[in-house]
């Protein structure tokens, strides 16, 4: 006689079971995610250290070409419909009033004296020769038809030597009545206007590109570029956007272009300030990128603290040795797009300025 088989109902999961597999797969979610997000941050950053060190470098090849560091460029009062907005050259702070700790007027002027545009256009260059400030060329040199064959210089990028004041010869030989530090006033020999057409051809050998970018993401364009000194401690400059390739508006040369981290975030340029506008050059010595608040470090490494002439929104006078000789630095907010410009540590929020990235030169 065959046994009979004896067969039980299939038991379900039970409501405890179901939780606890949801909440396993949850947290097994949550670490794969946090491990994907720290991964992507770290080649993030390491892009983002590559970029900077590869314009780190190109800087070093403009001064061996042109004898100075790159001019500090942004928006003098020039209107956003105007040739070569946010191109304009920067007046130099005019105050002295370092040491003593105190953040004066002085430093309100020197850490707000940074450029989000001079990059690009000392590094890459840009496109013919209306672009670099010599103008428009009359016919028959180069027809004013844009259709036509021969009207945009070539190569595309690059440009010709600035001079010896680094802005084509604005502030050795500026127009009567015009002023020096507007862009549409780069023009040799006061030959015309961007408007107007020059009537003599103004060759030169090109220079650069100084940096081979294999990324075109890395270039944006900036929008409602200006100075904000409404801050109590810094005059800041602001911006409405920054656009991307592809974006709306974006590559139709009314905006200045910038460079950005892999966050998209536009990377500043700080430089030590020239005695002398027209001599980019010869550097002050009562200055230095240590009086930088945005620059100095959230943590100090052993035996380089030592005291700046400047302190901070908290009084804290201290920065580095490297930031005290070094002769221009590049700055970005980082992964969380913040930062204090004119506090190192933020009493509150101990993490606010520690994922800044910093390079200095040379």
């Amino acid at each position: 006689m065959v046994p009979s088989r004896q067969y039980s109902p299939r038991r379900g999961f039970t409501i405890t079971e179901m939780l606890v597999t949801v909440g396993v797969i949850v947290v097994l979610a949550g670490i794969l995610i946090t491990a994907l997000s720290s991964a992507s941050r770290t080649a993030q950053k390491a892009k983002t250290d590559y970029l900077m060190q590869s314009i780190k470098s190109g800087i070093e090849r403009f001064r061996a070409d042109h004898g100075y560091i790159p001019p500090v460029l942004g928006n003098s009062g020039t209107a956003a419909t105007a040739p070569g907005f946010g191109r304009d050259l920067l007046e130099l702070p005019t105050q002295v009033d370092a040491g003593g700790g105190n953040f004066g007027t002085a430093a309100a002027e020197y850490n707000g004296w940074y450029s989000y545009t001079s990059l690009p256009e000392y590094l890459l260059g840009y496109d013919d020769r209306r672009m670099d400030g010599y103008g428009y060329v009359a016919p028959p040199i180069l027809p004013l038809d844009d259709s036509e064959p021969g009207f945009r210089e070539y190569p595309g990028l690059g440009m010709r030597s600035p001079g010896p004041d680094g802005v084509w010869n604005a502030t050795l030989n500026p127009r009567v009545n015009d002023d020096p530090y507007l862009f549409i006033n780069r023009n040799p020999g006061n030959l015309g206007n961007l408007s107007f057409s020059n009537t003599t051809q103004m060759p030169g050998k090109v220079y650069g590109p100084y940096i081979d970018l294999k990324d075109d993401s890395v270039i944006g364009e900036m929008t409602g570029l200006r100075a904000d000194d409404s801050n109590a401690l810094v005059a800041r400059q602001e911006f409405d956007a920054v656009l991307l390739p592809g974006s709306d508006g974006y590559g139709t040369g009314a905006n200045p272009k910038v460079f950005l981290d892999y966050w998209g975030n536009p990377i500043r340029f700080y430089r030590r300030i020239p005695e002398n506008i027209s001599n980019p050059a010869r550097e002050r010595q009562d200055l230095n990128l240590g009086d930088i608040i945005a620059l100095r470090p959230h943590e100090f490494e052993l035996g380089q603290e030592v005291e700046s002439g400047f302190s901070d929104g908290y009084e804290d006078v201290f920065t580095t040795r490297g930031l005290q000789s070094a002769e221009f630095a590049l700055f970005t907010a980082g992964p969380d797009r913040k930062s204090y410009d004119e506090i190192r540590r933020y009493d509150g929020d101990d993490e606010y300025n520690k994922d800044n990235i910093v390079k200095v030169g040379p």
